[in-house]
């Protein structure tokens, strides 16, 4: 695999396109969703072109401008080469490859740094295809079967498993893939009434997050076993317990201890 399938940052970023073409028409499709500004610098441009720039609130700027072997640019984060001048895009390479910058050439795959994939963007989902390697009309067809594909994806479910996670993460919780999967492959739980109560149980493994699964889709009584709730002058005085226990020192007392000073320390928990 030459190109990996990486996401590139497009917010504050700029995109030059140069050419105003159908090449041109096809480049400028295929970053029109991100977040970057775009300038497009052409002899002229195709109505498509046009009409897609006048609609969208200047994010796309266009110049008429002669694009020839000679011509200069600099001060762009990505450059899409897309004239409609084989020899005109090979100088243009070579001066993009000279100055080190991020690049795609249109025409060719030649050496360009990266390649744009057709992508789809549903809620946290991003699905993509690399079609430089085929030709249009058929990446056409096995984009519409991939956008058929993604629409089995319920995003509420998603957001809530991923919402769950964050509770797992901090709860320390152990086998916290397995959970998920457990969670993701069920078709009875109800995951908003598991991340309901979630907090007030303890998670530290799959077999208490079975429990408290097992608990939910049978309607039955919660037996794991909760997390403490204790307040904090409480679990210093626990601790103090059992470190007194532990040491068999009878004389140690919590009076004489200060317990403002353990107030500051975040590793006492609720």
């Amino acid at each position: 695999m030459r190109y990996l399938p990486v996401s590139l940052d497009t917010l504050d970023r700029k995109i030059l396109i140069l050419g105003g073409g159908y090449l041109a028409y096809s480049a400028l499709k295929s970053v029109i969703d991100s977040e970057a500004e775009i300038y497009m610098i052409g002899d002229s441009f195709i109505k498509n072109i046009v009409n897609i720039a006048e609609n969208s609130n200047e994010k796309i700027k266009l110049k008429e401008r002669q694009v020839d072997k000679d011509f200069m640019f600099m001060g762009y984060d990505y450059v899409l080469i897309a004239t409609e001048d084989f020899e005109i895009n090979e100088a243009l390479e070579k001066r993009a490859l000279s100055r080190k910058m991020v690049y795609q050439r249109f025409d060719i795959l030649s050496k360009s740094l990266i390649s744009i994939n057709k992508s789809i963007e549903r809620g946290p989902l991003t699905f993509s295809l690399n079609s430089s390697r085929i030709n249009p009309t058929v990446t056409d067809i096995i984009f519409e079967d991939l956008e058929s594909f993604t629409e089995k994806y319920s995003l509420e479910k998603i957001n809530i498993l991923n919402e769950i996670r964050s509770e797992l993460v901090r709860k320390n919780s152990q086998n916290i893939d397995e959970i998920i999967r457990r969670l993701y492959e069920s078709e009875t739980i109800n995951l908003s009434t598991f991340l309901e109560e979630m907090p007030d149980y303890k998670i530290e493994d799959l077999k208490s997050s079975e429990n408290l699964i097992n608990s939910i889709e049978n309607g039955e009584k919660i037996t794991t076993e909760k997390e403490s709730t204790m307040e904090d002058d409480q679990i210093i005085k626990k601790n103090l317990d059992d470190a007194k226990n532990i040491s068999r020192d009878k004389d140690l007392n919590k009076t004489k201890l200060n317990l403002d000073s353990f107030h500051d320390l975040d590793k006492f928990n609720k």
